[in-house]
C-alpha cells in the first residue's frame, strides 16, 4: 500500500535541488520510516537508486535521472543522555540542519551554534563533514546510525569509523557513494559553555557592530544570521548551491611561494604544515569575479558560489566550473576540487 501510494513516476526534481533545475526522476520516493526503506530496497533491487536530502548540494549534469531518487522524510530530535555537563541528542536524518541547530541553542545545548543557518538536512552533514566559522560537524558528532544497502542492515559508525576531515568522511569516498543511508545522527554538547568559538574575524567584526563585548550563545547565532544574509545568496532569489568549491588545503612553503608570486592570495594556517588557501581569492586573481556566461555566473558577493540566472542546465554549470578549475590549475598548479555532488 505504501509503494502504490507514495511512489511518483517521471517526477520533477525543480523543487528539490537548489540549482532550480528542472530534472526528471524516472521514480521518487520520501520516506519516513526504516520499515518504508526497507520496503523500497526489497522491492526495487536492480534500479540504480540515489538518496536525497534537501538537494541543497547536488548538480544533476542531465535533464533526467533514469533510477529511483529516495528521499529521506525521517523526522524527530530527542536528548539520549544528559548529566550536569554535558548532553547526548539523536537527530533523525530528515530533519532540517538549521532547525535541529536553532533547537539545541534554545535548550541551551552548546556546541552546534557556529554551523547555524547552513541548507541542508542532519543526515547530509556527516557526509562531508559540514563546517563553518571554525567549526565542524566532527566536533561534536559521536556516531552515525546508517542503513547498509547491499545486505540491507542497519549499522553503527564511530566518529573514527567515519574517518571525518576537512569536507570529507568515509560515507563520500568514490566506492562508498550509496551505500550507505543515513537514518541518524549523535552529538556530544555541553550544557555549561564558559567560552564560544568567535575565533572568525568576520564573527568578531559582527559582535563589535552589535555592541556585544561578552556574547552568549544566542549572539553568536544571531552573528553569523547577519553575515549569511548579507553574503549568500537565497536559493529561492537566485538558484545555488553555496559554496562549489572546496577550499584547497598546500604545504606552508608551498604557499609562501605562492604568496610571494601572487598577493593577493589568502591562506589560513589549519596546522603547522598546512594552510587553507581560499578559493575566493584564487578565483579573483584569475580575474572571474562576477563573471557571467549567458544563464550560468558568479556569486558576486563570494565568487565561490556558481549561481544559475534561471534557464541553466547542469551541463552549463559543471561547463562553466570545468573552465574555472583549468583556469586556476594553469596560473597556480594548484586542483581546485568540487563541493557540489555531481549526478552524473
Amino acid at each position: 500500500m505504501f509503494i502504490k501510494k507514495n511512489l511518483k513516476k517521471n517526477f520533477s526534481l525543480k523543487k528539490f535541488n537548489t540549482f532550480g533545475i528542472n530534472v526528471y526522476a524516472r521514480y521518487f520516493v520520501e520516506v519516513k520510516s526504516i520499515e518504508e526503506i526497507q520496503k523500497i530496497f526489497d522491492m526495487y533491487t536492480s534500479i540504480s537508486k540515489l538518496f536525497l536530502g534537501n538537494g541543497s548540494n547536488i548538480l544533476f549534469l542531465k535533464n533526467y535521472y533514469p533510477g529511483l531518487v529516495i528521499k529521506m522524510g525521517m523526522k524527530g530530535k530527542k536528548v539520549i543522555k544528559e548529566n550536569d555537563d554535558q548532553v547526548i541528542v539523536q537527530a533523525c536524518a530528515g530533519e532540517n540542519w538549521n532547525e535541529f541547530v536553532n533547537w539545541t541553542i534554545k535548550k541551551g545545548f552548546n556546541g552546534l551554534e557556529n554551523l547555524s543557518f547552513i541548507p541542508g538536512t542532519v543526515g547530509a552533514a556527516p557526509i562531508q563533514n559540514i563546517g563553518a566559522y571554525g567549526a565542524e560537524v566532527k566536533d561534536t558528532l559521536i556516531k552515525v546510525q546508517a542503513y547498509e544497502t547491499n545486505n540491507r542492515k542497519i549499522r553503527e559508525f564511530t566518529r573514527e569509523e567515519c574517518q571525518l576531515k576537512y569536507r570529507y568522511s568515509f560515507f563520500n569516498r568514490p566506492y562508498y557513494k550509496n551505500k550507505f543511508l543515513i537514518l541518524s545522527v549523535f552529538f556530544l554538547l555541553k550544557k555549561k559553555y564558559k567560552q564560544l568559538n568567535t575565533s572568525y574575524v568576520e564573527i568578531q567584526k559582527e559582535l563589535e557592530n552589535m555592541n556585544v563585548k561578552i556574547p552568549t550563545i544566542h549572539n553568536l547565532n544571531q552573528a553569523i544570521f547577519n553575515i549569511r544574509h548579507r553574503k549568500l545568496p537565497n536559493p529561492k532569489n537566485i538558484g545555488n548551491a553555496g559554496s562549489f568549491f572546496i577550499n584547497p588545503v598546500v604545504g606552508i612553503l608551498e604557499f609562501k611561494k605562492l604568496k610571494h608570486k601572487y598577493p593577493a592570495i589568502i591562506g589560513y594556517n589549519i596546522s603547522n604544515h598546512k594552510v587553507k588557501l581560499s578559493a575566493n581569492s584564487l578565483i579573483e586573481n584569475i580575474e572571474w569575479k562576477e563573471k557571467k556566461i549567458r544563464n550560468v555566473g558568479i556569486y558576486k558577493k563570494k565568487p565561490i558560489i556558481l549561481v544559475n540566472y534561471g534557464k541553466a542546465t547542469g551541463m552549463d554549470i559543471y561547463s562553466f566550473s570545468e573552465r574555472i578549475t583549468k583556469n586556476i590549475k594553469k596560473k597556480f598548479g594548484i586542483s581546485l576540487s568540487r563541493e557540489v555532488n555531481v549526478i552524473q
